[in-house]
């Protein structure tokens, strides 16, 4: 650990090393990595810039964040694979859902038919093992679960119980490998590693990339990687592939309900493209350093401008300048007459409210958005973009890697307080109540629905979410979901008019 800020990069350039065991947590390596802010994004900046923010204490703490448990969401869902949790078996638990979570969606939309391949294993710690250790019952476990399930990798994560009493996984990793089929792949996820949720994410992907990526692979020139995370819905995936496919590309998702073989493959793509720039970072790098594949992680797919670009960054890497210039001018066609509707909407509710006097001549509607740090970038020129001034957004932490990209959203679309708040109920609660958004965009797992606020539009419910309204990524996401998100009944006297099917 530094102890001197000035030790650190703002961005970390440090080259990744697959020799070690795991990666370094946020903190280690980069000069700001919080999960508590209020503030100006301009101020956000300026102070990871002069390394001058630190991460305050809490007097008052509503709920935490687990490195194991957001890991753990994504990685029961790939297939060929079995997940074990070196840990208490109630770290294990909250797996049960998983199924209940996807059973819904249906088998057009890409489900597979058969969620039978949720396997969950626990070693079950008991007070004993914390005394005397768990390493016995690890390599049991993972003897047990290559015997019952015949995956093709075991992802082993890692939780407090097992790091605190100091087992060595790579150890019992090395002493059942020989008697085990699977590949077996360590991930370092012990929740008290770290206070930022990126670091479990790039230890998941430092186990990822040391143990399972080919590098024998042939370049495939149509394959993208796109990594897809827990907060984006069922239908971003099926818009981004949409999107995709029109180009003449294959996606290679990554990592919820890839194949083990998809993971290995990862070498092999033309280029990664991310959703959200920084839950991929570690991973995108190391495709980068260690198998030649290159990626960009400064703009998303949100809203028109946005999914312009990223279109065209992907095309760059892949030859289909020509193809997606062809894609844009169509998709333009059907989707900005649709957002030049809501755009309308939304004036007209505003006009509505400056004659009533609940809004002053010339003055905006305004929202607030946004759920991760890489989303603010999308959610705030996509509100803008509906003729919305964006008053706030909130992420649930905040690290330097971001700061270059914060900085042009600042110069792009004006300052606008920034709340970093891992799933505190209260600061969201005080926030609404001071700034009184005419508009939020949330995610009820952030910490609730917020009822000072005029109206609500939802980001998603759930990872299986699969009803239109809640697509983000690509042209339909703002456009095409036959609700208004404009939608404002204490204001609105006409319901038809503010439906804008």
């Amino acid at each position: 650990m530094h102890d001197n800020l000035s030790e650190l990069p703002i961005t970390d350039d440090t080259p990744i090393n697959l020799k070690e065991n795991t990666c370094p947590t946020r903190e280690q390596r980069l000069s700001v990595a919080i999960n508590a802010y209020y503030g100006t994004m301009s101020d956000l900046v300026k102070g990871t810039r002069e390394k001058s923010l630190v991460q305050p204490d809490r007097c008052f703490e509503q709920s935490g964040n687990c490195l194991l448990a957001l890991n753990a969401q994504r990685l029961i869902s790939i297939r060929d694979s079995v997940l074990l949790f070196h840990s208490p078996i109630g770290c294990a638990a909250g797996q049960h859902s998983s199924h209940e979570l996807f059973q819904h969606i249906p088998i057009e939309q890409g489900r597979p038919a058969d969620l039978g391949f949720f396997h969950a294993v626990s070693t079950n710690l008991t007070d004993s093992d914390v005394v005397f250790g768990g390493g016995e019952k690890l390599v049991a476990a993972l003897k047990e679960a290559d015997r019952r399930y015949s995956p093709r990798a075991i992802f082993v994560v890692t939780s407090c119980a097992s790091g605190i009493i100091g087992d060595d996984l790579e150890g019992a990793v090395n002493e059942a490998q020989p008697h085990v089929k699977a590949k077996i792949v360590p991930c370092h996820t012990e929740g008290f590693r770290s206070r930022v949720t990126q670091t479990g994410y790039d230890a998941f992907w430092h186990g990822v990339l040391k143990y399972l990526v080919r590098k024998d692979l042939p370049r495939e020139k149509d394959l993208v990687n796109v990594t897809n995370m827990f907060s984006y819905t069922w239908m971003d995936k099926i818009e981004i592939n949409r999107l995709l496919t029109k180009l003449g590309l294959r996606v290679n998702f990554i990592p919820e309900f890839a194949s083990v073989e998809d993971l290995e493959r990862m070498g092999a793509a033309a280029v990664t493209a991310p959703i959200c720039p920084t839950f991929a970072d570690y991973l995108m790098r190391g495709l980068d350093e260690h198998f030649g594949v290159p990626y960009f992680n400064d703009v998303i797919p949100f809203g028109i401008k946005k999914t312009d670009e990223w279109l065209r960054r992907i095309a760059s890497y892949t030859g289909k300048e020509k193809e997606v210039e062809e894609l844009i001018k169509e998709e333009h066609a059907t989707y900005i007459p649709k957002v030049d509707k809501i755009r309308q909407g939304l004036e007209d509710i505003r006009k509505r409210m400056v004659a009533k006097g609940t809004k002053k001549e010339g003055e905006k509607l305004t929202a607030i958005g946004a759920v991760g740090q890489g989303r603010v970038i999308g959610h705030a020129v996509f509100l803008e973009e509906l003729g919305l001034e964006v008053a706030a957004a909130c992420a649930i932490d905040y690290d330097s890697l971001i700061a270059d990209s914060f900085d042009s959203l600042v110069k792009e679309v004006g300052d606008f307080i920034v709340l970093v708040s891992t799933f505190q109920a209260a600061d969201y609660a005080n926030l609404f109540a001071r700034l009184k958004p005419d508009l939020s965009l949330q995610a009820p797992f952030k910490g609730g629905v917020i009822k000072t606020a005029h109206t609500i539009g939802t980001i998603h419910w759930l990872r299986g979410h699969n009803h239109p309204s809640q697509v983000q990524a690509g042209y339909a996401a703002p456009s095409d979901t036959g609700i208004c998100p404009a939608e404002l009944p204490e204001h609105c006297t006409d319901q038809a008019a503010c439906r804008l099917r």
